[in-house]
């Protein structure tokens, strides 16, 4: 499609890839050319890699990418037309002949995704890790690019430039600010300190919410979300849940045994923790 979004492919057995692309995987990236840079350079299949160091954001200007790059580049091709705003490549994959986007960025935000109509105009924080934010109003939900792991300073200051251009771009002044229940997650302190009336949402409910919002549906629906941790509304983090749910509510109907985490958060970042934990007989 003209998006030209990095699509998810089987690898194929014997295929003539370097080991080093992807090691261990057994999907591959591909993407067409999406620039007339690109046609003029692509001449034969180029391995590719984002312009940034792990865990940071984009290096979008040509001092940034010198400064933070230079010891891993061996050359810099530069434009005479600076980029404005960073944004990642979407990726995506196909399941049952349907696109299923795993990261929605270049080519399909800042593209609005439709909502019931009514309601003020709400600014959403996102989560911690694999941040986007979302302003919505009347009926539609500009939800940003791929902003990264919030933990990095670099990535929060690009989360707080991309909400102020946001801002800027769809003239959207809020009057209400959605946030994740974990009080330690930087993007919750974000809205805490922006003196607006506050919504809290919880973390599996707001993936339930999301799946309902893009198939257009109020539900209820049985919400199956088993992408890892989340504040819970008992203080408690949740995991593994079962939501009876539409877009303003939820019932926890099931959800996994509750365990103790070694170490806290270190036991999401090393699962070995959670092995160990599992092995421990209870008392």
């Amino acid at each position: 499609s003209a998006r030209r979004p990095i699509v998810l492919l089987r690898r194929r057995a014997g295929a003539p890839l370097a080991g080093s692309v992807a090691p261990g995987n057994r999907s591959i990236g591909v993407m067409l050319p999406y620039t007339p840079l690109h046609h003029l350079l692509a001449g034969e299949p180029l391995v590719l890699t984002s312009g940034n160091i792990s865990d940071e954001p984009i290096a979008h200007r040509d001092e940034d990418a010198f400064a933070r790059l230079g010891a891993i580049a061996g050359a810099f091709l530069t434009h005479d037309r600076p980029i404005h705003v960073r944004t990642d490549d979407s990726v995506t994959r196909v399941f049952r002949d349907r696109e299923l986007p795993v990261r929605r960025s270049r080519g399909y935000a800042p593209a609005p995704v439709p909502l019931p109509p009514g309601g003020p105009a709400v600014l959403a924080c996102g989560a911690q890790v694999k941040n986007t934010f979302c302003l919505a109003r009347d009926g539609r939900a500009f939800v940003s690019h791929h902003i990264g792991d919030l933990e990095n300073y670099e990535t929060l200051r690009a989360y707080e430039e991309g909400v102020a251009h946001f801002r800027r771009l769809f003239a959207i002044t809020p009057s209400v600010v959605a946030h994740d229940l974990h009080p330690e997650y930087l993007s919750t302190k974000y809205a805490l300190e922006r003196g607006l009336p506050l919504v809290g949402v919880q973390h599996h409910h707001a993936h339930i919410a999301a799946c309902l919002a893009d198939n257009g549906s109020a539900g209820p629906v049985i919400g199956v979300a088993f992408d890892g941790t989340g504040y819970g509304t008992d203080g408690t983090l949740w995991g593994g849940e079962f939501l009876v749910a539409d877009l303003t509510g939820f019932e926890r109907a099931g959800h996994l045994l509750p365990v103790p985490l070694p170490g806290g958060a270190a036991a999401i970042r090393e699962p070995w923790r959670m092995a160990a934990a599992y092995g421990v007989p209870a008392g």
